[in-house]
């Protein structure tokens, strides 16, 4: 392997710097987290030489399509060479040592020629997770984990080979049962408990990190602002209270030896280039632009419409490992494979049922919004009936070259080609019988759609619901039965967390008001230009569509029109 230099942004420089025993690691997008992963592989192989460290993640598909192919490609800029210095998922060949630890399986291994291995290990089914004794533990999405799982099957293998690599040896290796945690801003309070690691800034040093954070990316976005007006002096004066600001939360490692550290684009700026951050901020909505890019630690929104309980509603674990893993093998682990997936990495498609498919249009945002019916709970681990929101694709005016149906339709077919059960339930968006594209003489949005899927070699069944949209009082209530989850006359409904990122987004910041005595839907994020539409109130009109017109009736049926209390 040949040595390579590797020049550091700021996030990284600290954690290179500090070498902690464990660090946590809550990092925006731009920041350089696929090296955080090939660096800390890279250390470990360096250090612990016929060590084994756990990778885990909710799913092995998570692991394969996510970690491991950015991770290989930061290796290769280190030098690494696949199946030379390394090999994935097979017997390691005859010059490479073994582990300390002995191993008898090497579908989810990952061998290194110094005898250094790492065991990706997956929560997709309980007790898949337990393995040899381990010598560090690496989590990637950490945000993802079921915590409680976790800490009853991973870490309590963080143990052993004292001798070789702890206080029993001559030169104890600092990192050895030590963890390394990367991750996304956590969004739910179910996921809060990775922000619990940063305490100790205020419990040892009386630093109150998470004000302090979000105050920079408040002043960080007035930066932006500054320049885009390309107002100096301001630009000046908030870069230097940004400066100021993250003095006080300079990162240092706990008594325990825990490193926690939060990071932006900002600490990547170099690489980036202002520009970047700019043309993102431009971009995206200010929701996404805050938590995804500037890393702001965000609240739920009061008096929301949908009361979405993040543990019984959303799943992250639907992933068909079996497949992906066959596949990944059968492929070499090729990299641009793993990371153009379609519905066969699904556990949560039954190929053997039709989809159901609600579209929304309008002028700036086309939509589909995908469902299924299973009969297991995928959020809660129970056979039951369930209707499942599984999938979600979109496009808009300035973002395709060719008519917007066709586009959407075509995104739709290339995900699902694979399907073997060719029919779709098409719940028509009623505006789209009567909405037409800006051509002469061209037939309504819903009649171009099912025609474009029919030629597809889809058998498209359509479906409507009464009157041109569901009324909101009733729809209101109608989700308020479904989702408090106590009346089993009324449907389970989940969301596939990983594939419906904007439908949850849309339908946990849509506020319910009340007028009149009647709840409504605030749909003003539609009209709003600071919020992109795919954030905007569209995706969960089109959820709407379909439960509405499937179990509207229930709600007359049993005439439940009690709601409970707001606090």
């Amino acid at each position: 392997m040949n040595k390579v230099p590797v020049s550091l942004n700021s996030s990284q420089l600290i954690s290179v710097v500090n070498n902690a025993k464990s660090q946590v690691d809550i990092h925006g997008r731009g920041t350089g987290k696929s090296y955080i992963i090939g660096w800390e592989i890279n250390n470990i192989v360096r250090h612990m030489p016929r060590s084994i460290t756990s990778i885990t993640g909710r799913t092995f598909g998570q692991i394969l399509t996510r970690t491991l192919p950015s991770t290989m490609k930061f290796l290769e800029q280190l030098g690494y060479t696949k199946d030379v210095d390394y090999v994935i998922g097979k017997k390691p060949p005859a010059n490479f040592k073994d582990s300390y630890e002995k191993i008898n399986k090497y579908d989810n291994f990952i061998s290194f020629q110094n005898g250094t291995g790492f065991l990706m290990l997956s929560q997709e089914r309980q007790g898949s997770s337990r393995g040899p004794n381990l010598d560090r533990e690496i989590v990637d999405e950490a945000l993802t984990l079921i915590k409680s799982r976790y800490d009853e099957e991973v870490s309590p293998a963080n143990r052993g080979n004292e001798e070789h690599f702890g206080y029993k040896s001559g030169n104890p290796v600092s990192q050895h049962h030590g963890i390394r945690y990367v991750s996304s801003m956590p969004y739910s309070q179910e996921q809060k408990w990775l922000l619990d690691f940063g305490n100790y800034y205020e419990e040892e040093a009386g630093i109150q990190i998470f004000d302090v954070w979000n105050r920079i990316v408040k002043l960080q976005l007035q930066l932006i602002q500054a320049k885009i007006k390309e107002d100096v002096h301001l630009f000046k004066q908030l870069w230097n209270e940004i400066n100021r600001l993250k003095l006080q939360i300079v990162p240092f490692a706990s008594k325990a030896g825990l490193l926690f550290t939060l990071a932006n684009a900002f600490d990547n700026i170099e690489n980036l280039g202002f520009s970047y951050i700019v043309r993102e901020y431009e971009k995206q909505s200010i929701l996404t632009f805050m938590v995804e890019i500037l890393n702001w630690i965000v609240d739920k929104v009061e008096d929301c419409y949908y009361h979405i309980d993040n543990q019984k509603h959303v799943y992250y674990d639907a992933t068909n490992d079996d497949f992906i893993t066959s596949f990944a093998q059968h492929n070499n682990y090729d990299p641009k494979l793993l990371e153009a997936p379609d519905c066969r990495f699904d556990l949560d498609c039954d190929p053997s049922r039709p989809l159901e498919v609600t579209p929304d249009w309008g002028s700036s945002i086309n939509l589909f919004s995908i469902g299924q019916e299973r009969n297991f709970n995928f959020a809660t681990k129970l056979v039951e009936p369930v209707d499942c929101v599984i999938n979600e694709f979109y496009n808009k005016p300035q973002e395709t070259n060719i008519p917007m149906i066709n586009e959407l339709v075509q995104q739709f077919n290339n995900y699902y080609k694979e399907h073997p059960t060719k029919e779709i339930i098409y719940y028509r968006d009623r505006y789209g019988d009567s909405r037409q594209p800006n051509v002469k003489n061209s037939s309504s949005f819903n009649h171009q759609a099912i025609q474009q899927l029919e030629k597809s070699g889809w058998l498209v069944i359509p479906k409507s619901h009464r009157g041109m949209e569901p009324p909101q009082h009733d729809k209101y209530l109608l989700w308020v039965n479904i989702l408090k989850g106590s009346d089993k006359r009324f449907p389970t409904v989940i969301f596939n967390g990983k594939k419906c990122k904007y439908t949850l987004i849309s339908m946990n910041n849509t506020k319910v008001m009340e007028r009149n005595g009647k709840f409504q839907k605030d749909k003003s994020s539609e009209r709003s230009k600071k919020i992109l539409p795919e954030e905007a109130t569209h995706f969960s009109d089109a959820v709407d569509k379909r439960i509405w017109t499937k179990y509207g009736e229930l709600l007359l049926r049993y005439q439940s029109s009690f709601v409970d209390a707001r606090l």
